[in-house]
């Protein structure tokens, strides 16, 4: 397996149309999140799994998700097999909500089912609702069930990794109070925010690519409080966990190939 040098952008990156159609893109908002990651891939032997691994920093929020990763496909067709969305992610507090879903906590992994723009439409105290004109209508939330979903999950199963699997929000902007992460956990029963899924969520459903996002919790969704978030703990254990579940993950890519 060869492992693909990681692009700042894709400003930076140049266009190549070879029609490989088994490799992976993993992508993450900052380079912080990939580069233990990339270091780790490279030490390892995954050798004779007929797959291959890019790397894209997207950048922050759904804006440069979108633009980012839709100039990275657009000038690669045929060339990726799926999309791993990876990262940390703040935890809400599902209890306080009066969710029927478990919390998870900092350093949990988490997998997304579902991705929903918590943020987007007509502004409220839950967060948003949709639009009400029905010209305005657009896509809210995106199904992420697909053969890497499952694949992943049977994986940290087997090999015993606790995990939690349900619906993840994606914001503009970053809730930093309780009561903000209350009211969108209890709106979607969603178990962590992000700034990036459900944009990419929406690229890969328009060019017909699955979608695997996969997330360690940094901190929990509360009353913003720096000193006790865990940002460099979930980098590590998220490029460990990914690093475990990506021998399998392309295993399948080869199968299906």
């Amino acid at each position: 397996m060869k492992v693909g040098h990681p692009c700042p952008t894709t400003a930076t990156s140049h266009c190549s149309l070879r029609d490989d159609s088994g490799w992976l893109l993993v992508t993450a908002a900052t380079a912080m999140e990939l580069e233990p990651l990339r270091q780790s891939l490279n030490g390892g032997n995954y050798s004779g799994r007929g797959a291959e691994i890019d790397f894209l920093n997207c950048g922050v929020g759904p804006t440069a998700t979108a633009a980012s990763l839709a100039a990275w496909l657009a000038c690669r067709p045929g060339r990726y097999a799926g999309v791993i969305m990876t990262g940390v992610a703040g935890a809400y507090m599902l209890e306080s909500a009066g969710a029927a879903v478990q919390s998870a906590r900092v350093l949990d992994i988490c997998v997304a089912e579902r991705e929903v723009l918590g943020d987007f439409g007509l502004a409220c105290d839950h967060g948003a609702d949709p639009f009400d004109n029905p010209q305005l209508a657009a896509e809210r939330e995106f199904s992420l069930h697909h053969q890497l979903l499952q694949t992943a999950c049977d994986t940290l199963r087997q090999r015993r990794i606790p995990f939690h699997r349900g619906t993840f929000v994606t914001v503009n902007a970053a809730s930093t109070t309780r009561r903000r992460g209350m009211a969108l956990a209890h709106r979607h029963l969603a178990l962590c925010e992000n700034m990036e899924g459900a944009a990419a969520a929406l690229v890969c459903q328009r060019l017909g690519l699955p979608l695997l996002e996969i997330r360690c919790i940094s901190n929990l969704v509360e009353d913003r409080d720096l000193s006790r978030w865990q940002l460099p703990e979930a980098v590590a254990r998220n490029a460990e966990i990914l690093s475990l579940l990506l021998p399998e993950l392309l295993a399948a890519v080869a199968a299906s190939s």
